[in-house]
């Protein structure tokens, strides 16, 4: 009976920048067709090498430093006796010359390899394994995304792993599990960049490989999803900050809510920057919303403390700091209102009549022209049809209501305005 790939514990026990480390054959030092009395001849030796020696190093020159210890080479080597967690291994290790009997194009081999041998030292670079300059980083990401997008994208890997279960003959695995397998690769491989982007420097740097990585459809999709639980976290962490900086503000500490704003709200939401291209847009406006609206907030709270006792130049920076603040992060839906106040912080703060400057409009003069030649053209049929005395009769009272309506809409939307500057 087939068991789906979906069931595997490996997927997750290799997930993550140590993703060849725990290899299997990075572990033990086997090549991946390895079997049988070959497999047990070698562990043989490395029993005996580790009742002396505290490390073993693994597999020459693609292992990490530091090497393995004894319990781990041993959970390597019965995990090697799983077939369903061996082909994870053997697909994310080296396969080396061209298999005769596996019957797969001349080239995949070496295109697998080099994704193997790029991938995994674009990961040691990353996670200080070994000294690369960030230009040949971007250079083995850029190569390694390459290779294995290929691979994926025209199923190159298919007919070797379906070839490799058949070799294994183990009833566990039946060959059509290939499918699954290679379904859940792509997840796998850059199930690394979580980890990764929890430093905000490298996440800004390393956002143009996962959009690479996105541009192959098996990829595609991928990081919404990988990155959602890291958006969460700082989500409420966020939201946290939030809620203290609001009570803080309750209870008039005014200073002490401004400083969690600038020193935690802000950065916090700034760090999710690298992530922006992964986050659906109604999620990260819905962040920002929140963010906005606690930084307007205490402008506005400063601004109603201010009309009764003048606020030194520091609690001025900070008034127009957190009004500025709000209308650059918040979305689109908020932006009229937090402009409103951010003026009206301005003028009362300065003193100076001054605002802000607002992006000048052009006249829609094209919109204008087209309404005055149909107006024009449909006075002119009414004439024609009724005579002009009935029709100026109609006409003025039509502008006398329209007039009626529009001041009082006017005088309407002057107290709204009003409403929302008063503190």
């Amino acid at each position: 009976m087939t068991t789906p790939v979906r069931e595997f514990d490996r997927f997750e026990e290799l997930a993550g920048t140590q993703l060849y480390r725990r290899n299997v054959f990075a572990v033990t030092g086997l090549p991946t067709g390895a079997s049988g009395p070959a497999v047990r001849r070698h562990r043989q030796k490395l029993e005996a090498r580790l009742a002396v020696e505290d490390h073993w190093p693994g597999a020459r020159d693609v292992a990490p430093a530091g090497g393995y210890g004894k319990d781990e080479v041993r959970a390597a080597f019965e995990g090697l006796q799983d077939p369903r967690r061996r082909m994870v291994d053997e697909v994310l290790w080296l396969w080396g010359a061209q298999d005769s009997d596996c019957g797969c194009p001349a080239d995949v081999h070496e295109l697998h390899d080099s994704a193997v041998v790029l991938h995994s030292r674009a990961l040691r670079a990353e996670t200080g394994d070994v000294e690369l300059p960030v230009d040949q980083r971007a250079s083995l990401w850029e190569h390694a995304v390459s290779a294995w997008g290929h691979l994926l994208a025209d199923g190159a890997l298919r007919q070797h792993v379906r070839h490799r279960i058949r070799a294994l003959g183990d009833p566990r695995l039946h060959e059509d599990a290939a499918d699954d397998l290679l379904a859940g690769l792509p997840k796998l491989l850059v199930s690394p960049f979580p980890q990764l982007f929890a430093d905000r420097a490298t996440a800004a740097r390393l956002t143009q490989v996962c959009s690479a990585w996105t541009a192959f459809p098996p990829f595609a999709g991928l990081f919404s999803e990988l990155f959602e639980r890291a958006v969460e976290d700082a989500y409420e962490k966020i939201h946290a900050d939030l809620l203290t900086a609001e009570r803080e503000r309750e209870a008039h500490h005014y200073r002490e809510a401004f400083l969690l704003l600038r020193d935690r709200v802000v950065p916090g939401f700034e760090d999710l920057a690298p992530l922006r291209p992964f986050v659906s847009d109604w999620r990260y406006d819905e962040i920002a919303h929140v963010v906005a609206v606690g930084l307007n907030n205490l402008a506005v709270a400063l601004l109603g403390v201010s009309v009764y006792r003048p606020p030194s130049p520091s609690r001025r920076e900070e008034m127009v700091w957190l009004a500025e603040k709000a209308y650059e992060i918040g979305p689109d839906r908020d932006s009229d209102g937090l402009k409103e106040n951010w003026e009206t912080i301005y003028d009362h703060v300065t003193g100076t009549g001054r605002r802000p400057a607002r992006a000048r409009r052009r006249f829609p003069w094209f919109g204008f022209l087209l309404v005055l030649a149909v107006v024009g053209g449909s006075l002119s049929a009414l004439v024609e049809i009724y005579g002009f005395l009935p029709v100026l009769f109609i006409g003025v009272a039509v502008l006398g209501v329209v007039g009626y309506i529009v001041r009082f809409l006017a005088w309407l939307a002057g107290g709204v305005r009003d409403g929302r500057r008063r503190p």
